[in-house]
């Protein structure tokens, strides 16, 4: 157990150190602040398009902001946000690998799976810490600004979005034990990602596919549970959440197995 504690430590003393937390937390903060400030600005940008729209005889009538608009902006921005992630994880692993700093903890008696463990804990914690903030902070101003009650299933919505994120994580775990470079990493995840998401496109196997859950912005304007084929709704993403537990159950496996059997 002191292995161990000893390497969690030294994973967040590393985040310290080589500023990853610092600017994780910087970015999702900006993120955060992006969506109420984009809502904000949108009736100012289009006053001004609407004056120089009518100098040409096209009329733009008003537009209205409401929280939605903003929470409309968040979702957009999920996408940006599983980016970083990905860039900023990738090389988790595989840069331990490189440097060879592995092999005196091994030597010491921490064992492969509490390496996985720790550093899995570790990634996971950074993301529900800088993806929660995110969400705080937006939260917040769309209270302040607006009215957050018009918005519906925003729990379950910006869950999706949490969930997709560990899916993420699981992926670049799994993939760092067959590879040995960030830049492969990062290439493999997205292509993954990439792969799933133009399988999504084949309707008998959307609904049951993780990249599913980055519509989870059609959530907060729908009050029906009525099923569709296109449209993200309270009763269809369940089963992507479902199969996305259990791919991250799985992915987490096949990182433990690949890396027990890892030449370092």
């Amino acid at each position: 157990m002191k292995p161990l504690t000893a390497f969690i430590k030294k994973e967040w003393m590393e985040m310290f150190r080589n500023g990853k937390l610092t600017i994780l937390l910087i970015l999702f903060i900006l993120f955060g602040i992006m969506s109420p400030a984009l809502a904000k600005l949108t009736p100012a940008l289009y006053e001004m398009l609407a004056e120089t729209m009518k100098e040409q005889g096209i009329t733009i009538s008003q537009m209205e902001v409401t929280a939605l608009t903003s929470w409309m902006q968040y979702f957009k921005n999920a996408f940006m946000e599983l980016i970083v992630l990905v860039c900023m994880f990738s090389g988790i692993l595989t840069n331990e690998y490189q440097k060879g700093t592995l092999i005196p903890m091994y030597t010491r008696g921490l064992s492969r799976s509490n390496v996985l463990f720790a550093k899995f804990l570790t990634t996971v914690i950074v993301w529900t810490l800088c993806y929660y903030l995110c969400f705080g902070i937006t939260y917040a101003y769309n209270a302040y600004f607006w009215d957050n009650s018009i918005v519906y299933n925003l729990s379950l919505s910006v869950f999706c979005l949490y969930l997709l994120g560990i899916w993420l994580i699981t992926i670049i775990f799994a993939v760092s034990a067959l590879l040995s470079s960030g830049a492969a990493v990062m290439l493999a995840t997205g292509g993954i990602f990439a792969a799933l998401y133009f399988m999504s496109l084949i309707p008998k196997i959307s609904k049951y596919l993780p990249v599913r859950l980055l519509n989870a912005g059609e959530l907060v304007t729908k009050t029906s549970s009525a099923a569709t084929s296109s449209v993200l709704t309270v009763d269809t993403c369940y089963p992507a959440i479902a199969v996305t537990l259990i791919l991250c159950l799985f992915n987490y496996i096949i990182a433990y197995l690949f890396l027990r059997q890892k030449k370092l």
